[in-house]
């Protein structure tokens, strides 16, 4: 595979909008980092972001710290001669890239739809068609993000203005592969308040009936939207069976670490549900799996969590003690104490890493919502001023093993949950399909006064069975 880096152009002032696109606000957060999130998970390494006008708000803006994919693979470049053009953006993105790269695909931060799998296509053509230069395009039209060989970089270097890269295209138009695109607002730009009204209308809100048809793979988050406490949702059963009649494929993936898979197989079982075991992933399961990328085994981990990390931390052999651990994992205790949390706080201050497995602060029961991993957390945070990485939803990591497992592609694949700022962000980052219940943690209210959108809300997931039931139907009255 080649090394493909990603430049994304935040530089410019935007004076027939306004305002500062790139500090404009998308999904809840501002359009540089939606489309710097949208390139992390397409996979470049680096994504070189170009800074200029409102530098200082951009880059906070970008929040880089408070994410670790951004925290590891983005870099950010200072274009001071902003103001003569859009060259000198490219000319400051092509200088941050490393020795290595072999190509380079220009982001414009003003193209919220352009989604990660079509930035993965453009790569796959690239690789494939050895073509110098990869655009998509719409009805003959050529649009942007575009892709260049290194080999093109030089030329790319030396043009002037606010011309880009459209003469070097031109020149090189032998050399050119593109990609079709069938919705022209995908390559649209918020080029004035009206653009900007109207592409937020294009990008969410969609009728259920678009948003759910290529679903083919599910990421289903289990409390709140499967059970709450010890109570299964009514139409459990019936949810299981659509799935199962419909072949949608599905991994059920929660943020709580506290069981293990077969705790969750069993309970199941008793809802009158059979799922085997390698159709769970838990947040311990990450949690633990990552910490095997970067500490071999047998090295010693203090725990504050119950069954399933402790099991998940077990099998990549690690040793769970407090005497000289060189790392604090945390995730939900409903056993905690004072003095379990001073135990991990004296091991952080000594210089332990940190990591939880998710950052839920509370949790949905019978009774009501209790406090959860994020509390924990967020105790710890407090006394120690150590930040912990937090592997769970809305990170990257659980949306990505639940899609390895299936063989699945965002564009196929839906979240399912009752979190906006966890699995349903989370989502959203990715270009999942989202779908929040009504069920579990997020209310009405709640969900009115937040701006991320899910692409569909129920009431539960009878209701969800029921709408997607009537979707498939129709879809095969269709010749």
């Amino acid at each position: 595979m080649k090394q493909i880096a990603a430049v994304i152009l935040a530089a410019g002032g935007s004076t027939r909008f306004g305002q500062p696109k790139q500090l404009l606000d998308w999904d809840g957060m501002p359009l540089v980092t939606h489309v710097t999130d949208r390139a992390l998970s397409a996979g470049f390494n680096p994504v070189i972001v170009v800074l200029g006008c409102q530098a200082q708000a951009t880059r906070a803006a970008l929040d880089i710290d408070a994410d670790e994919r951004r925290r590891t693979f983005v870099q950010m470049a200072m274009n001071w001669r902003w103001e003569e053009g859009l060259s000198t953006s490219v000319q400051m993105g092509l200088a941050a890239l490393p020795p290595e790269t072999e190509g380079a695909i220009f982001l414009q931060c003003d193209q919220p739809l352009v989604t990660a799998d079509l930035l993965r296509t453009l790569v796959a053509r690239f690789e494939e068609s050895g073509a110098a230069i990869v655009h998509p395009s719409h009805a003959g039209q050529r649009g942007t993000p575009v892709l260049f060989a290194r080999r093109l970089f030089p030329e790319l270097a030396a043009v002037e203005g606010d011309e880009g890269g459209r003469g070097v295209i031109a020149r090189h138009a032998e050399a050119v592969a593109t990609v079709e695109v069938a919705d022209a607002d995908v390559l649209a730009d918020v080029d004035t308040p009206a653009d900007y009204e109207r592409l937020q209308g294009s990008g969410s809100g969609a009728r259920p009936e678009a948003a759910l048809a290529g679903v083919r793979h599910l990421i289903v988050d289990m409390d709140g939207v499967l059970w709450r406490g010890d109570t299964p949702m009514p139409a459990l059963q019936a949810f299981f069976a659509f799935l199962d009649q419909a072949n949608i494929g599905f991994i059920l993936a929660t943020n709580n670490a506290s069981k293990t898979p077969e705790q969750y197989v069993h309970r199941l079982a008793r809802f009158g549900v059979e799922v085997p075991a390698e159709r769970i992933l838990t947040s311990g399961m990450v949690a633990a799996a990552h910490l095997a990328t970067v500490a071999p085994p047998g090295t010693r981990v203090y725990l504050i969590g119950e069954d399933g990390i402790r099991r998940a931390l077990e099998q990549q052999g690690f040793v769970l003690t407090d005497e000289g651990a060189e790392y604090v994992a945390v995730s939900w205790d409903r056993h905690l104490t004072w003095d379990k949390l001073a135990t991990a706080a004296l091991l952080i201050h000594g210089g332990a890493g940190f990591i939880g497995s998710n950052p839920d602060r509370n949790f949905p029961t019978e009774r009501g919502l209790v406090p959860g991993t994020g509390a924990q957390l967020a105790a710890l945070q407090a006394t120690t001023g150590v930040t912990p990485m937090v592997v769970g939803k809305p990170e990257p990591r659980m949306y990505e093993e639940a899609m390895r497992r299936m063989g699945a592609r965002p564009n196929t694949t839906a979240i399912l949950g009752d979190r906006l700022g966890t699995d349903i962000a989370g989502g959203v980052r990715l270009g999942l399909t989202t779908v929040l219940v009504l069920s579990g943690i997020t209310s009405e209210a709640e969900l009115t006064a937040s701006a991320i959108k899910p692409d569909v809300v129920c009431a539960d997931i009878g209701e969800l069975a029921q709408m997607w039931q009537e979707i498939v139907g129709s879809q095969e009255h269709v010749f």
